[in-house]
């Protein structure tokens, strides 16, 4: 593999420590490193997590990274956290953190690679206060449906939009937007590692992806996660040094 898949991991304060760790630990271990370069952004050089844990930053999170990002990122990972601080943050509309994530979400795919917004848990409060959900299906920490369900039909109504559908469920790799775009949400917290493993699998080889789940030593809950839509082997070139890159066959949690 020749060129490698840039990942950005953007932050805020109050995030929680393994929605962020988790993706990081799947995407630099076990030979993923060789696939995926991976750095975080926040609006401060300091962030600090609900747990506690400051991280400093790699990229400042501004308006000229909202406008070099798509052109420089193939994946954006957006962490949840502590709700209060979630909803303070989705509800800057207008601010570097949401603009990132929209404007991501509509700037088609880089050339033979892929593009991916993967939320984590709460953290699909981000998308789905912008309308990415919409007429699309989605998943978050088991303790807040209601209120994602509540926020994307929000959503919906503010963009002229219909309401996306909340479902139980590890992960949810929902397609291909308009755009181009792969939209993936994971429910609470530590499915994080689960959504990261399927990014693997989805981006690199099925192989790699057992190599990493065994290497963290993780029992991988590759059959709880649900996936709609076509797979990146409908015209786009494979990631997978010639092998297919399949959709799963999961079944729904509902």
């Amino acid at each position: 593999m020749s060129k490698k898949i840039n990942v950005l991991v953007i932050l805020f304060p109050g995030f929680n420590t393994l929605d962020m760790n988790g993706p990081l630990e799947v995407l630099t271990k076990s030979g993923t490193s060789d696939y995926f370069s991976v750095e975080v952004a926040s609006e401060t050089e300091i962030t600090t997590s609900y747990e506690g844990v400051h991280v400093q930053r790699h990229k400042v999170l501004d308006d000229h990274l909202v406008k070099s990002a798509p052109a420089a990122y193939d994946v954006l990972v957006v962490p949840g956290g502590n709700g209060d601080k979630v909803n303070e943050q989705a509800a800057k509309l207008e601010g570097a953190f949401m603009k990132l994530v929209a404007t991501f979400a509509i700037s088609p795919p880089r050339e033979f690679t892929p593009r991916v917004l993967l939320s984590i848990c709460t953290g699909a409060f981000f998308p789905g206060n912008l309308g990415i959900f919409n007429n699309r299906y989605c998943t978050t920490h088991w303790e807040n449906y209601q209120k994602l369900f509540t926020a994307v039909t929000e959503a919906s109504i503010r963009t002229h939009g219909q309401p996306g559908k909340v479902i139980k469920s590890r992960f949810v790799d929902s397609g291909l937007n308009e755009a181009g775009v792969r939209i993936i949400s994971s429910g609470g917290i530590s499915c994080g590692l689960d959504a990261s493993v399927y990014l693997v699998r989805l981006l690199v080889g099925e192989p790699e992806a057992i190599d990493v789940a065994e290497f963290l030593d993780y029992a991988w809950r590759q059959t709880d996660g649900v996936v709609f839509g076509e797979d990146f082997s409908d015209g786009r070139p494979s990631l997978a040094n010639g092998a297919p890159n399949r959709s799963l066959r999961n079944r729904s949690r509902l």
